[in-house]
């Protein structure tokens, strides 16, 4: 008998574990606190067979802050199916009832940490570029007054009112941000800082150093110059000589302070794939930002829509129409620098004008919201 998709009910945790912990590994609950919790139950999707759990879609729904508008984002990670249920199509059943669901309840997106062939056929795709920058021992890089420090659990307050400074964050509520470095400081591995000045914490910035001995800084906010002058420092205690950054292409400030010092970018894809849920709504909550990019009146005429699958957006009697949800994507948050998954969409007159101007829309990469 088979039961669900559904969501997760009380006291069902400890069971559906099981299943997450056999597939992935034992550390998962203490590695996602905010997706593997009681108050995240019925956005745990399962799928029961034989009076156990065989199938999961976790998601954590948080907003993310575009330069002040809000939009709603799905999370979705921990995708799984019992290796004795496989190929009967639990998965697909549960994403297709996951992307109906949710939409219904007012998200616009899915973010999925992960590419394959599952994500792919419901329109996830690898969306805008990062620039990635190798920073070594050898740079110029300018000597400041900022010291950092390792981070205590009374600079919280501290790295939230940064981290809110952020023109594109994801909306981080307080507890989020307090189990997530919980998390980092109880199992250790990265390394998370606080970079100071004078009596004041102006940036911070998490660490990890991998097999290879190379530091990657997965999280970042506040004063680009402090936290580069910090990296010599990092070396040092990290006892390693390559340190790898990556830059999203909203983030001009830190691009051109890295650029000042000769550090060359390499481009690559944004982090997870996207699929756009309700593109009309999604673009709706956008407007504010749209009218500050084409005037009030502009923003006013567009209309954006979707029917049978196909979107359009249309200004006076020009109109354009996307029949690919994949197009979209990339349409709407940039297409990634691989080539193969170039697309352009072929907008004439003022209409083109306006959504040159007002595509892309930045995102966040994950850091700490990684699920």
């Amino acid at each position: 008998m088979i039961d669900g998709p559904r969501g997760l009910m009380p006291g069902e945790l400890d069971d559906l574990m099981k299943l997450i912990h056999k597939v992935y590994n034992p550390r998962m609950r203490s590695s996602f606190p905010t997706l593997f919790c009681e108050e995240n139950s019925d956005n745990l999707r399962v799928i029961k067979a034989d009076g156990k759990f065989v199938s999961h879609v976790g998601l954590v729904v948080r907003d993310m802050i575009i330069k002040g508008c809000r939009i709603s984002v799905g999370n979705v990670g921990s995708v799984c199916t019992h290796e004795e249920y496989r190929k009967r199509g639990y998965a697909w059943t549960i994403f297709e009832d996951a992307m109906l669901k949710f939409r219904n309840e007012g998200v616009d997106l899915f973010l999925v940490s992960g590419y394959r062939s599952l994500y792919h056929l419901h329109g996830c795709t690898h969306v805008g570029k990062v620039a990635k920058y190798k920073l070594t021992l050898d740079l110029p890089i300018p000597e400041i007054s900022a010291q950092p420090k390792p981070f205590r659990s009374q600079d919280l307050s501290a790295w939230a009112r940064i981290y809110q400074n952020e023109a594109v964050r994801f909306q981080r509520p307080y507890d989020d941000f307090q189990k997530l470095t919980e998390r980092l400081v109880m199992f250790g591995g990265r390394k998370l800082y606080s970079v100071w000045k004078s009596n004041e914490i102006i940036a911070y910035a998490i660490l990890d150093k991998n097999r290879e001995g190379d530091i990657h800084i997965v999280e970042y906010a506040g004063s680009r110059q402090a936290l580069l002058g910090c990296t010599k420092t990092w070396y040092k205690d990290l006892e390693s000589s390559n340190m790898f950054l990556s830059v999203p292409e909203n983030d001009k400030e830190f691009s051109v302070v890295l650029d000042a010092i000769g550090v060359k970018a390499k481009y690559a894809s944004t982090g997870g794939t996207i699929t756009i849920l309700d593109f009309p709504r999604l673009c709706e909550r956008m407007k504010p930002l749209f009218e500050e990019i084409v005037g009030r009146k502009i923003t006013r005429s567009l209309n954006f829509s979707e029917k049978d699958g196909a979107y359009y957006v249309s200004l006076d009697d020009n109109q354009i129409v996307i029949d690919d949800s994949h197009d979209l994507a990339r349409l709407v948050f940039g297409n990634p620098p691989d080539r193969d998954e170039h697309t352009e969409i072929n907008a004439q007159g003022k209409l083109g004008e306006v959504l040159e101007a007002i595509f892309p829309i930045p995102r966040p990469e994950y850091g700490l919201s990684y699920i």
